[in-house]
This record gives C-alpha cells, sequence and structure tokens, in this order.
C-alpha cells in the first residue's frame, strides 16, 4: 500500500526522538559513572589515597594506654617438621649363628619374644662335637705324658750331652701338644662346653646355644628338626635399650641443622609431639630423594606410654626447634591484622601543651612468632632505630580510623 507524506513524516519524527532519548540516557549514565568513581576510593587503597593518618588528644592517649618503643633484634626459635623411623644401631641387630652345624632338637622362640642374656635359645644334636670332646681328651692325656718326660728329659740333660737332642725333641713335643689342647679348649667354648669339667663319663651330643644379648626375638628363619648350617642364621635378637630416632631432612634445610638441637615427636599416626629427642649425628651423604639422615637419642619415654610403644622400624613425625639469625622484632600487641594486612603505626608528630599526637599507618611483613613477639619487616624509608612505634594500644587506634571513617 503507498507510504502517504503525513506517513513518512510521522515515522521520520518518531526516528528523531528515540536518538535524543537515547543520546541524554547515555549522558546521565556518563554522570552517574563519574559521580560513583568520586566516591570509591577507600582507606585500603593506599597507592591513591597516599598514607592514612589518625590523631589523638592527650586523653584519647591516655586512655587508649599508648606506649611507644622501637623493634629489636632477636633470636627466635621455629620449628622444622620431618618425618622418619625409630631405628636401631647395628651393634644391637644381632643374628645369632653356631660355627658348628648341628640338627635343631629343641626350638621354642616366636618373634616379639623377650629374651634375656644366657637363656637358652635351641638345642643342637651333632656327632662330630661327640669327636670334638674324645679329641680334646686324648690330646689332654698326651700332654700330661709330655709333661713327665719333659721333666725326665730335662734332669738328664744336665748331665749327659749326649741327652740334649732328646731333651729338645721332648720339648718340641710338648710345647705343640700344649697349642693343640688350647685351640680345641676354644672350639669347645664355642660350642658352650666347658673344657675344664670335660671327662670320658661326661661326652655329650646335644648342645645348648644361649642368647648372647637381652632384647626381643625379631625373626627365626628356622625351625625344629633342621639341620643347620654354620652360615645359617638361627634368630635374629634386637636390643631396644638404645633405640634412636632416624629422622630425613631436605638438602635445602641441612644447614639449619646441628648436633644438639631438640626434637619433639610423635609415633605412628599420632599427631601430638609427646616425646622429645636430642641430635647427636647428621649424615655426610645424600639420598636420591634429596634428603640426609639425622639421628637423635630420645630423651625417654613419656609418662603416658609404655616403652613397647617404641617398636624399631616405627614411622615417626617429628618437628625441630630451630634458631633463627637475629631479626627485627617487635611485640605482638603492636601489629593488628585488618583487611588481609599486617598493620603497625608510628609516630609522626607530637605537638602542642595539651599535646596532640599524629600516627601514620604502616603495612609490615611478618614472620616468626615466639614467646609474645612477632619478626617484623619495615618499609625502606623507617629507620627502626629512631622511628617510635605503638607497641601497645595499636588496636585502639585501627578502631578510632574506622570510626572516623564511618563518620
Amino acid at each position: 500500500m503507498p507510504y502517504t507524506m503525513h506517513t513518512l513524516f510521522s515515522v521520520a519524527l518518531l526516528t528523531l526522538l528515540l536518538a535524543a532519548g537515547c543520546s541524554s540516557s547515555d549522558k546521565q549514565a556518563d554522570k552517574a559513572d563519574a559521580n560513583l568513581a568520586e566516591v570509591t576510593p577507600t582507606k585500603s587503597d593506599s597507592t591513591t589515597a597516599g598514607p592514612v593518618r589518625v590523631s589523638l588528644t592527650q586523653a584519647q592517649y591516655d586512655v587508649a594506654a599508648i606506649q611507644l618503643g622501637q623493634p629489636m633484634l632477636r633470636t627466635l626459635n621455629t620449628t622444622l617438621k620431618a618425618n622418619g623411623t625409630i631405628d636401631v644401631p647395628a651393634s644391637n641387630l644381632v643374628s645369632v649363628t653356631v660355627p658348628f652345624g648341628g640338627y635343631i632338637r629343641k626350638i621354642d622362640l616366636e618373634p616379639g619374644m623377650k629374651v634375656r642374656k644366657g637363656q637358652p635359645l635351641v638345642v643342637l644334636e651333632n656327632p662330630e662335637y661327640i669327636q670334638l670332646q674324645q679329641d680334646y681328651l686324648d690330646t689332654k692325656a698326651k700332654l700330661e705324658y709330655a709333661d713327665l718326660d719333659y721333666a725326665r728329659q730335662q734332669e738328664l740333660s744336665r748331665d749327659n750331652v749326649n741327652a740334649l737332642k732328646q731333651f729338645q725333641q721332648v720339648r718340641s713335643n710338648r710345647q705343640s701338644l700344649q697349642a693343640q689342647l688350647a685351640g680345641m679348649a676354644q672350639r669347645l667354648a664355642i660350642l658352650h662346653i666347658n673344657p675344664d669339667k670335660l671327662s670320658p663319663s661326661q661326652l655329650t651330643r646335644q648342645v645348648t646355644i644361649p642368647s648372647p644379648v637381652s632384647g626381643f626375638v625379631t625373626n627365626v628363619p628356622v625351625n625344629n628338626g633342621r639341620f643347620l648350617n654354620p652360615s645359617d642364621i638361627l634368630v635374629e635378637i634386637t636390643n631396644v635399650d638404645h633405640l634412636h630416632v632416624r629422622l630425613s631432612i631436605f638438602e635445602k634445610d641441612i644447614s639449619r641443622i646441628h648436633a644438639g638441637q631438640i626434637i619433639h615427636f610423635g609415633m605412628g599416626g599420632d599427631p601430638s609431639y609427646v616425646h622429645r629427642g636430642e641430635i647427636f649425628l647428621i649424615g655426610k651423604s645424600i639420598a636420591a630423594d634429596r634428603t640426609i639422615s639425622v639421628l637423635a637419642h630420645p630423651d625417654g619415654y613419656a609418662p603416658d606410654r609404655r616403652p613397647d610403644d617404641f617398636i624399631p622400624g616405627g614411622y615417626v613425625s617429628a618437628q625441630v626447634d630451630v634458631q633463627t639469625q637475629p631479626l627485627q622484632t617487635l611485640p605482638e600487641a603492636a601489629v593488628v591484622s585488618y583487611g588481609g594486612k599486617s598493620l603497625v603505626y608510628v609516630l609522626e608528630k607530637k605537638q602542642g601543651n595539651p599535646a596532640s599526637y599524629q600516627f601514620r599507618q604502616v603495612d609490615v611483613k611478618t614472620g616468626v612468632r615466639e614467646k609474645g613477639y612477632v619478626a617484623v619487616t619495615l618499609p625502606s624509608n623507617i629507620n627502626p632505630a629512631t622511628t617510635p612505634v605503638v607497641v601497645n594500644g595499636a588496636y585502639s587506634l585501627l578502631a578510632k580510623l574506622n570510626n572516623s571513617e564511618e563518620e
């Protein structure tokens, strides 16, 4: 349908009105954004708002109990976490063997059993034991005859030069028998047979092997009726009187470790560090995981823990008390936390009578905390030796600052 002139004029007018309305809305929006930008800066935007200051009258200063001081150098203690195990010195791990094999005729040992030094461990049987005893008695009888012959030949050699050669031969034979008898006595002693009490009527084919140390049985690799070779281990015994803690310290932390440092540790999954120890040895080799072994002596057992809790090979979680280098520190009350930052207040100005005080809020970095003090790093433009810092009453300054901004 053809458009009339009136219709075309109406469409053009409507288009102009819409364009004008949009332009007006854009200008109002821009003006609102500009007004909003003027009021959005907050006290936490230190880069645009400049230093944050708070002023107190003398009365307010007294009510807030403000105290001033300077950062001081202190050596603080921190802790280094480490994992490890309960370990046993090699001298306390005993593998019992018998140089002269035999059949096991009696054994009653189980892992975990407690044994004392000298307690019978096993009874062995072997006909060769009889031969060893018989050889000893034969050699002993020959030596007794050689002693008599030696005395007789010695007397004859004094008067007859021709008998001197015979005497020397008798003496040599006697010395050989003495050496043989001493060696046989040692072999019998290894089998725990007393050669001094040995007689033809007391020969035995069985011997009893006693425990060489006191401790706990950790392994029994043999059984009754088995032939025990000289190279076989009869039983393994662990003496737990001198256990130590073996910690794994990462290479990057080893410079912070030294002998004499105190550790606190817990056993297994126990999260509490109820036991105490002292480092006595630092390893000189690095493992594949870049750790170094550090050994510590436990001071003893906690009153509510049994000694049996210290099981060789048991897992240990520990903390090592580490001293830091001297650091700039402030009392913890001097540092307040607000807006995700650590803040302190320094005195900028004191004037008038009665006095008025002006303090500046300063961002600091905090570190180790111990015994009411915290290590702090001040901005480079603050001289800690000459700038008074609020060491008590800092929260009162923060509260006044917040109340002022809210008003």
